[in-house]
């Protein structure tokens, strides 16, 4: 036993080599800041989340060529607005609560087989299942489609065209659309996405049972105990991400604590991505530290709870949400381990 908690731990403050990334945060963080700033002074806040969630797809791809980050990016786009669409939609028409946990791991299984076919970098349904679960838990209309496909869609779309326009400086626009296309998934990316909407599935529902407001942050949770090659790797990135939320959850208390005004949250979020473009792929816990701070102060800004309440649910269910994943992933690696030796 001593010897596995001494694995898990070594895994989760392992720091990556350090790689440039300045110019991809800076990148990533003029995405988001261009629309979040666009809708605050048209008197849209309540849709900066939108763009928050579009925004995400500027992140993929950084260490690629413009072709194949191109090809990522787009990928992306169309997971993130198909999310945010679903989500509305059974919002809209006030779903039952297991009809929306089904959709959320059928969010969660589809985004994660097209991050193994299309090879993401950062790999993984996180970003995906975020936007469809903060969209089937906010109360929607009719009218909230509007801002999912004006904010939502066209941050998707100014992304992908300011990255066309800086690849004008390397390389012909024809070269750009032409080539990079990859969709090359592996013999296990439907049993590994199965699992994954299966662990996305069970902690909405226990998190629901518990009586958790925010069930879909459980659905996050279990996604990073899910992830990873290995049954270490995958408790080790739920750890990682209990305590990275922790730490989030302070700093935003010591944010929102002042009651700022909405441009202080916007330029808190916009150093937040930044932050997150940083350090995610060097340490996964520091990199939660950053994304819980955003993610939260986008919730804010549309949700009329307490933040003490907002705060201290995103902390109890991101920990129950590890847990469940990595109980999953250890019951998996498990039987996995018997079907090796049996095969043997």
């Amino acid at each position: 036993m001593k010897r596995h908690v001494k694995e898990v731990f070594s895994r989760s403050i392992v720091v990556a080599p350090h790689k440039p990334s300045a110019i991809p945060a800076a990148k990533a963080a003029f995405a988001l800041a261009v629309p979040l700033v666009l809708v605050t002074v048209t008197g849209h806040a309540q849709w900066s989340m939108y763009a928050a969630f579009g925004a995400f797809c500027a992140v993929f791809g950084r260490y690629d060529s413009y072709a194949p980050r191109f090809w990522q990016q787009l990928s992306v786009g169309v997971v993130q607005l198909s999310a945010m669409v679903l989500g509305t939609f059974f919002s809209m028409i006030h779903a039952p609560f297991y009809v929306c946990a089904v959709v959320l791991a059928v969010i969660g299984f589809g985004a994660n087989y097209v991050s193994q076919a299309a090879r993401w970098l950062p790999p993984g349904p996180i970003f995906a299942v975020f936007a469809g679960g903060a969209c089937i838990s906010i109360p929607a209309t009719a009218s909230s489609f509007v801002g999912v496909l004006l904010v939502g869609g066209g941050t998707i779309i100014f992304s992908l065209l300011f990255m066309l326009g800086l690849s004008l400086r390397r390389a012909n626009l024809w070269h750009t659309l032409g080539a990079g296309y990859t969709w090359t998934p592996s013999p296990r990316a439907l049993r590994d996405s199965a699992q994954m909407g299966l662990g996305i599935f069970l902690a909405a529902v226990i998190a629901h049972l518990l009586g958790g407001g925010h069930w879909y942050w459980a659905s996050l949770g279990a996604i990073a105990a899910v992830s990873g090659i290995d049954a270490y790797s995958k408790v080790a990135r739920g750890l990682q991400r209990s305590v990275g939320t922790c730490v989030g959850v302070l700093l935003t208390a010591t944010v929102l604590i002042f009651e700022p005004p909405v441009w202080a949250i916007l330029v808190v979020a916009i150093v937040g991505q930044i932050c997150i473009e940083l350090v995610i792929l060097r340490n996964y816990a520091i990199g939660m530290v950053f994304m819980t701070v955003t993610a939260l102060l986008m919730v804010h800004m549309v949700s009329p709870e307490p933040a003490s309440s907002l705060l201290l649910d995103r902390v109890a269910m991101t920990a129950l949400g590890a847990g469940i994943g990595a109980v999953q992933s250890t019951l998996f690696g498990i039987f996995a381990g018997r079907e090796r030796n049996l095969a043997a």
